[in-house]
């Protein structure tokens, strides 16, 4: 087999409005009673100490409706920034890590997936992630209240946590890409016989 390398990439950006929804999630997600353990059912060596994945198709929970608008602000500019016309979100959780939690190498399912960093003290774990061309890993240097989001298929993982508490939220989404045929993303130039992304307005 012959491995083609092609153009990719991370986006990494700051959540709207961060400062003004991290204590009203925090407070949600430390009222909501979970009982979930984390070796299922992930595959990997996993060692969370809380999270509500299996609730993760339910977009009614408080933290939840407090995220969802300022994530569609943030993840919409991204995708389209990237080509993409819509997005769908299919799944939304948590996940605390104390100290020495850790969560294994894995991949997600749907086109995209993320992080949003809720709460991150100094010298917590960083997700780290490999491409499929040449294995080769990238640390996403983040900070407290930034969101980034990459293609599922990419193998990642969230290391030992050497910190007190981290809260960070995971998501994945179907992206539309757009119809070009009728006036939507892209055009094509018949003079440079090539397809534009249109300018944002």
């Amino acid at each position: 087999m012959k491995k083609i390398k092609v153009c990719d990439c991370i986006c990494h950006g700051q959540l709207v409005d961060h400062h003004q929804i991290k204590n009203r999630m925090l407070s949600a997600i430390e009222k909501d009673i979970c009982n979930e353990k984390s070796d299922a059912p992930y595959p990997v060596e996993d060692r969370v100490s809380k999270l509500d994945w299996s609730k993760g198709d339910d977009f009614t929970r408080p933290w939840v409706q407090t995220f969802i608008p300022n994530f569609k602000l943030t993840a919409g500019k991204y995708i389209k920034e990237m080509g993409y016309g819509q997005m769908t979100l299919k799944r939304v959780w948590y996940q605390q890590y104390k100290q020495g939690d850790t969560h294994g190498w894995h991949t997600h399912g749907k086109t995209y997936t993320g992080v949003y960093y809720l709460e991150f003290p100094d010298k917590s774990s960083r997700t780290e992630l490999y491409s499929p061309f040449n294995f080769k890993k990238h640390t996403i240097k983040a900070k407290e209240g930034d969101l980034v989001i990459f293609p599922s298929h990419w193998i990642h993982r969230g290391p030992c946590n050497p910190s007190k508490r981290k809260t960070i939220v995971s998501f994945n989404f179907e992206i539309n890409f757009g119809n070009r045929a009728s006036g939507g993303l892209f055009f094509y130039d018949n003079i440079k016989k090539k397809w534009f992304l249109r300018k944002m307005r």
